[in-house]
C-alpha cells in the first residue's frame, strides 16, 4: 500500500492540558446520535465534532452537519488546535488488560493510505456496509472536510520489520497519552525524520491490508476520493482526498483481540423453546442443564471453557440460554450436519467452517427463518460483546434466548479474506477500538 506522512491536527496543550477529557470512541459505538460519556465530559470533547447530536429544528441548512463545521471553524480560530508543522507519521500504541493475564500492548502507526476499490484487493473487507451509515459519514466529510475516523487496518509481517523500527523511534517519551474505557490507555509519537519516513514506506509499499474495523469510513473515503478528483483543477489540495487517515497494525501481533458478539433473539413470533431445543439436535449435540434460579457466574465461565474447548478441538460450538425453560446448553455441531445445510452457493468451505456461518445457515435461517432482510430490521436480534450481560439482558421479558459464540480466530478472518468472501454480520469484535481525537488529517 501507497503510504504518506501528513501534517497532522492535535489539541493545544495550552488550552486542552488533559486529553483524557476530549478524546472519543468513534462514531459506530455510539447508541443514536449521542454518548454522554463524551459529549458531557468536556466542551472540546471531539465527539461534538464527530457525532454532534441531531435535534427537533433540523433543516437542510442548519443540521448536524453544518454545526460540526461551525464548530470546528471556532475551535480552529480559537487554537483549539495546532497543525503540526512537519509531515509526519505517528505511532500510535493502545495498552490494554486481557483477562487472567498480564497487560497487552497493540502497536501500530497512523498514516495517509491511498484509498483503492476492492476490486485492486491492495485494500480487502471482511464484512458488507450499510447504505445510511454510510450517508451519514459521506455528509460529514462534506461539511468538514476533516478526516478524523481512524481506519483500523492489518498488514502481514512476519519478521516484525516494521514493529521493530516502530520499537526504535518510540524510545522517547510520546508526544501525548490518553486513558480511554476499559482501563485502555493511548500513547502517540509524532516522527518527522525522512528517512525513518522513508524506510516504513518502503516496507510497507507491496503490502495489501484488510480492514478490521473501519468498512463504512473507507467506502465513504473511497467515494469522497472520487468527488475531490472533480474539484482538484480549483485547488491542488483536494488531490490529498486520495488517501485517508489509517491505523496500520501487524497482523501477527499477540496483542490483536478479538472478541465475541453474542446475540439475544427476542419478539418472535412463535418462539417456543422446548420446540427450538428438539430442533436444534437436527445440527448440534446438546449437553443441557436445569438453571432454574438464574445462571450463576459459575456455571456460564464453564459453559464458555467448554465451547472454547470445542474450538480449540476444531468443532464447531456455542451455548444457549433459554430463560423460558431455565435451560443453558452446549451445541456442538456434528460434522455430518454439515451435509445437510442449505449453504450459500457463492460461499468457500472457510466459510463454512465459522461458528457464526454455522449459527446463520443452521440457526437464525433455517431454523428461526432470520434471513438476511430481517436481520437488518434490527427488530429481532441485539449484539452484546460481554457473555455476562448478555446473560442479564435475559432477564428481561421479551428476551427469549440468548446465543454465545467463542472468538472468532484471526487466522480464520484472514482465510475468509483470502478466499475472497465476506464474514456473515457481526463476527468480529476488535478490542479495544481506536480512539478519536488524537490527530487527524485536513487538506483544505
Amino acid at each position: 500500500m501507497r503510504i504518506l506522512p501528513f501534517r497532522g491536527y492535535r489539541y493545544n496543550p495550552s488550552r486542552v492540558p488533559n486529553l483524557d477529557d476530549v478524546i472519543s470512541l468513534p462514531y459506530d459505538q455510539f447508541k443514536g446520535s449521542r454518548d454522554d460519556r463524551f459529549h458531557q465530559r468536556h466542551p472540546f470533547n471531539i465527539a461534538h465534532l464527530i457525532m454532534n447530536p441531531e435535534t427537533g429544528e433540523d433543516s437542510p441548512s442548519w443540521n448536524r452537519y453544518t454545526r460540526s463545521k461551525v464548530l470546528l471553524d471556532q475551535w480552529m480560530e480559537e487554537s483549539i488546535f495546532l497543525q503540526d508543522e512537519q509531515p509526519s507519521l505517528y505511532p500510535y500504541f493502545q495498552d490494554f488488560p486481557q483477562a487472567g493475564g498480564s497487560p497487552l500492548t497493540r502497536k501500530g502507526f497512523i498514516a495517509l493510505g491511498e484509498v483503492t476499490d476492492y476490486s485492486q484487493r491492495i485494500v480487502r473487507p471482511h464484512e458488507r456496509t450499510m447504505a445510511k451509515p454510510k450517508q451519514d459519514r459521506l455528509e460529514l466529510l462534506r461539511s468538514t472536510r476533516v478526516d478524523s475516523g481512524i481506519i483500523f487496518v492489518l498488514y502481514s509481517d512476519p519478521e516484525g520489520e516494521i514493529e521493530a523500527l516502530l520499537d526504535e523511534v518510540t524510545g522517547p517519551p510520546p508526544a501525548m497519552t490518553a486513558a480511554g474505557p476499559d482501563r485502555m490507555s493511548n500513547r502517540l509519537w509524532q516522527v518527522s525524520d525522512p528517512p525513518v519516513i522513508a524506510r516504513i514506506q518502503r516496507a510497507m509499499q507491496d503490502k495489501p491490508v484488510i480492514i478490521a474495523d473501519g468498512h463504512h469510513r473507507y467506502e465513504v473515503a473511497v467515494e469522497f476520493s472520487r468527488e475531490a478528483m472533480r474539484h482538484r483543477s480549483e485547488d491542488p489540495a483536494w488531490e490529498n482526498y486520495r488517501f485517508k487517515l489509517f491505523s496500520f497494525v501487524r497482523l501477527e501481533s499477540p496483542a490483536i483481540a478479538i472478541l465475541p458478539i453474542h446475540r439475544i433473539l427476542r419478539h418472535l413470533e412463535g418462539f417456543e423453546p422446548s420446540r427450538f431445543l428438539q430442533q436444534l439436535e437436527s445440527f448440534f449435540s446438546i449437553e443441557a442443564t436445569e438453571v432454574a434460579g438464574g445462571v450463576p457466574p459459575g456455571k456460564l465461565e464453564e459453559l464458555l471453557q467448554r465451547m472454547r474447548l470445542q474450538q480449540t478441538a476444531g468443532h464447531g460450538a456455542m451455548g444457549v440460554y433459554l430463560p423460558g425453560l431455565k435451560r443453558l446448553a452446549l451445541l456442538t455441531f456434528r460434522d455430518e450436519s454439515a451435509r445437510n445445510l442449505d449453504w450459500p452457493a457463492d460461499k468457500s468451505e472457510t466459510w463454512r467452517q465459522l461458528d457464526v456461518s454455522i449459527l446463520q445457515v443452521a440457526i437464525l435461517d433455517g431454523i428461526l427463518n432470520l434471513g438476511e432482510r430481517e436481520l437488518a430490521q434490527g427488530d429481532f436480534v441485539e449484539y452484546v460483546s460481554e457473555a455476562r450481560e448478555a446473560i442479564l439482558k435475559a432477564e428481561d421479558a421479551s428476551c427469549q434466548c440468548v446465543i454465545l459464540l467463542n472468538p472468532t480466530p484471526m487466522k480464520q478472518v484472514e482465510a475468509v479474506v483470502e478466499a475472497g468472501d465476506l464474514l456473515p454480520q457481526k463476527t468480529t469484535h476488535f478490542h479495544p477500538k481506536l480512539m478519536e481525537g488524537l490527530v487527524f488529517a485536513k487538506h483544505l
